[in-house]
């Protein structure tokens, strides 16, 4: 959302400042935009119908010709009275084209926005116009309604195409998109004259700065940052390319993103090739906003409300460890130190109630908490589950307000447990880690309460209690046996340990406590076998692009650093608090030792899979993936082995190689350029189209056939210079070494680093329908130095036709691979399924296997799977 960081001001005359024409597509790259608009809809228009039709049948409901916006059109004026930081601001879409009004509401919103573009046409014209977006939008020309847009698609935009009649002389273009926001709403827009008019174009800008409009626009457009964590060590730094570096007045800003300002630098006019805001220690840990301004008297007092925004994860003064520290009582004390600190969820305040300070526990929270579950906001399972745990473990204490625990018994006996139960709202049912959740709620709330009879059910908490037992019961099985849907997600496995803990912790019935111990013990060995130093690096079945880029954010990066000393606490608490809290689970000493073995291989294979409920899961059919691992002491490796190679991706991350916390090496297919979680895919998470990916220990080909009609025509490595030691690209191959681990890259089509924009640095493009990309990893011990390794590399032969690849490896293997066909090792199939369920030199456990051992050294574990 643009957002306005300064006080409200009126807007200067306009003047049509000249504007970039459509490009060599016709895509017009220059409007007048203001968006997105929210405004809260009754959840009782919600309905039981699938949830695309159900959108598109509101925004049927609720749309209207009049454009629901008055002037003035000019940049930097406010049109709502009611919204003041809401401002027409000038925007240039970036490459993909697009504007964006890309909402995530916690409950149910339209969303509007609305973008102008004016013409100076030269003769009457009539043509085909293209419009792309998410859903509806509307097109009026000098006022008049001329076009209406009627179609859905939840996360693939849909192309419309129509016709328009633009007269001689000045012509206004306002486009109204418009969304019904519901949890995850991508919003977009691009408008394409495939045979646009003669005709020069403007954009209504504020007179005064006219001038320099386009200037200090290249000056933002340029500036970028070359990382997006930084570590307490760094310092916190915007740059801009060499080859231009910044000559004009401006001020940089560092602020939370509640606008509380912590560091302000002027330029003054100097030429400099980049600005430094502090340390990243002398911070508390946050995400943060960097912001770039005109001079602060243009800002403020001339409302000139030209901006750039940057958003940038700093660590503060936390430290990362990358080798093992500490006892379990000293790491689990500080975890409920680190939650104590902060403030924001129900959460912090139980990591004060197990610390014993009760004096400092913000019994407010609880409250504001409880308000968003009477809405049934999306994730109040989450959040429940924290309120049911802090009764269960605090609630009869006499410090515990008695006021406030007849408020919470009364939110409990109102709450929706189940989506069979009555009432329509924006809670999300169907994901796997949320099946747990509700489940877990339902048991218990109906421990807590079992004679009561709950009001929106009818039924009474017993009753609440079985129907929960039951269904987690089938959940934990499921899990025990075929493992997980949303496979090693370094986002999701945080709320099922929330949800695992709290079970193994609190539940009554002996079975559901023994099953939900089992799950979490075989959760926390998947996740031992497939980390790095702290870095949940392994493939996911879903994830979100800041986990990604840094392991610094990864939710789970601080039940890690709890479990066995690697990692470190950020904002992520829920699983961390309640693993702390949970007095009756105790990780087993033989899973802690695997996450800190220091062999100097370790190959593991996985195959999770399992059937749909399509009741429970909004799916059928049936699940499966094959994955591996490889982990030395320099570095690991891991891939999503021939997973679904062309379909339609959404979060899947389906390879990764891992050097350091920052120093991570992955490629995938961008729909678009936005960074937004709720854009699945989007640009750094999932793909467009999955690629066929094979991997064999040290050596990984990932084949991407993008389609003929791809939107953005690019595939792209996360390759963050800043990150290694020492890197090179070199006759099409990019290299990075970390500490003793060494990475070769390549691609069938030119690799070209991003210079400028906000993946300045960090992103490796290769352009075409079709790629190969190919990855050879080493290590100091095996390779020698790196530039012994770089030449070696350099030397290998490869060959690539199509998608058809051939290879021979620094280990001597001759490789074969396509788009089709198996994975050829020096004439021999390798293959990439049928894997056991789990195995590796610790256990070699088949599918559905009735238990499972896990044994390193001395040390046994057996688990019982039903």
């Amino acid at each position: 959302m643009t957002t306005d960081p300064g006080r409200a001001a009126e807007p200067a005359p306009r003047t049509l400042l000249p504007a970039l024409g459509p490009d060599e597509r016709g895509f017009i790259r220059e409007w007048l935009f203001c968006g997105p608009r929210l405004q809260k809809l009754s959840d009782s228009m919600a309905s039981g119908k699938p949830e695309a039709e159900f959108r598109r049948a509101t925004a049927t409901r609720l749309h209207s010709t009049n454009p629901g916006i008055q002037g003035p059109f000019v940049e930097f004026a406010s049109p709502f009275p009611d919204d003041k930081p809401l401002r027409w601001q000038v925007v240039r879409v970036r490459e993909d084209r697009f504007l964006y009004g890309t909402v995530f509401a916690h409950t149910l919103h339209s969303v509007h926005c609305w973008a102008i573009a004016h013409a100076e046409v030269e003769e009457d014209w009539s043509g085909e116009v293209r419009l792309t977006s998410n859903g509806p939008a509307d097109v009026w020309v000098n006022g008049s309604h001329a076009w209406q847009v009627d179609h859905f698609s939840l996360q693939a935009p849909v192309t419309a195409t129509g016709r328009l009649d633009l007269p001689v002389g000045q012509v206004e273009l306002l486009v109204r998109f418009t969304a019904i926001a519901l949890r995850a709403s991508p919003m977009v827009m691009a408008l394409q004259l495939p045979d646009p008019p003669a005709a020069a174009w403007f954009v209504p800008a504020d007179s005064r700065w006219a001038k320099e409009h386009r200037e200090f626009s290249e000056v933002l457009d340029d500036a970028y940052l070359n990382r997006s964590a930084f570590d307490r060590a760094s310092p916190v730094t915007l740059h801009w390319p060499e080859t231009k570096p910044l000559e004009r007045e401006l001020v940089v800003r560092l602020q939370r993103t509640d606008g509380r300002i912590y560091s302000e630098q002027q330029t003054q006019g100097r030429k400099l090739p980049f600005m430094t805001l502090g340390n990243t220690y002398q911070y508390p840990q946050d995400e943060y906003e960097i912001l770039v301004l005109p001079p602060l008297v243009e800002y403020y007092t001339h409302n000139r409300r030209h901006f750039r925004r940057f958003s940038a994860w700093l660590n503060g003064n936390v430290a990362y460890s990358d080798r093992h520290f500490g006892t379990w009582n000293q790491r689990r004390t500080e975890a409920l130190h680190h939650a104590a600190a902060e403030k924001g969820t129900v959460f912090h305040e139980m990591a004060r109630l197990e610390l014993g300070q009760w004096d400092k526990v913000d019994w407010e929270q609880f409250r504001t908490t409880a308000a968003e579950i009477v809405g049934r906001a999306d994730c109040s399972d989450f959040h429940l589950t924290g309120i049911l745990g802090s009764l269960l473990r605090w609630g009869d204490e006499s410090e515990f307000p008695a006021d406030l625990r007849t408020e919470l018994r009364n939110v409990i006996l109102g709450f929706r447990y189940w989506m069979d139960e009555p009432g329509q709202d924006a809670m999300c049912f169907w994901t796997e880690n949320h099946q747990i959740l509700f489940h877990t709620c339902e048991i218990l709330a109906g421990q807590l309460y079992p004679r009561h009879r709950f009001g929106n059910s009818g039924l009474t908490g017993a009753e609440h209690q079985a129907l929960g037992e039951q269904r987690a019961l089938a959940w934990l099985r499921k899990r025990a046996a075929g493992g997980f849907r949303e496979w090693d997600s370094n986002t999701y496995f945080e709320e099922d340990v929330l949800a695992l803990t709290h079970l193994a912790d609190l539940a009554e019935n002996e079975t559901v406590h023994e099953m939900a111990v089992v799950v979490l013990d075989k959760l926390f060995f998947c996740m031992a076998v497939n980390s790095y130093r702290g870095v949940f690096g392994s493939t996911h079945g879903r994830s979100y692009a800041p986990y990604l880029k840094a392991a610094y954010r990864e939710p789970t990066s601080g039940l890690e650093r709890m479990l066995w000393g690697m990692g470190m606490h950020n904002d992520h608490v829920l699983g961390t608090v309640s693993l702390a809290c949970a007095v009756n689970y105790r990780l087993p000493p033989v899973i802690e030792a695997i996450a800190r073995d220091p062999a100097a291989e370790i190959w593991s294979r996985e195959r999770h899979a399992g059937e749909f409920d399509p009741e429970l899961d909004r799916e059928s059919g049936t699940w499966e993936v094959n994955k591996a691992t490889f982990r030395t002491p320099d570095y690991m490796l891991a891939a999503a082995q021939d997973h679904r190679p062309g379909e339609p991706g959404v979060q899947e991350h389906i390879w990764q190689a891992t050097l350091s916390p920052e120093a991570v090496v992955f490629v995938t297919h961008p729909p678009l350029t936005s960074e937004d979680g709720s854009h699945r895919p989007n640009y750094w998470h999932g793909h467009v189209r999955l690629p066929r990916v094979a991997q064999d220990r040290d050596v990984l080909f990932a084949l991407h056939d993008l389609g003929e009609d791809d939107w953005m025509g690019f595939t792209h490595a996360h390759f963050p210079a800043q990150a290694f030691d020492a890197y090179y690209i070199q006759r099409n191959w990019a290299f990075g070494m970390k500490g003793n681990g060494y990475l070769a890259l390549t691609a069938s089509a030119p690799l070209r680093m991003a210079q400028t924009g906000p993946t300045a640095r960090q992103d490796l493009r290769a352009a075409g329908s079709q790629v190969v990309w190919t990855l050879q990893m080493g290590r100091r011990e095996q390779d020698g130095e790196f530039r012994d390794f770089r030449a070696r590399v350099l030397e290998l032969p490869l060959e690539v036709e199509g998608l058809d690849v051939r290879f021979e490896s620094l280990r001597g293997d001759r490789y074969e691979f396509g788009w089709t066909g198996p994975l050829l090792k020096n004439g021999e199939e390798v293959p990439l399924s049928g894997y056991p369920h789990i195995d590796n030199p610790y256990t070699a456990t088949p599918l559905n296997a009735e238990s499972m051992e896990i044994q390193f050294q001395d040390l046994l574990l057996r688990l019982h799977m039903t």
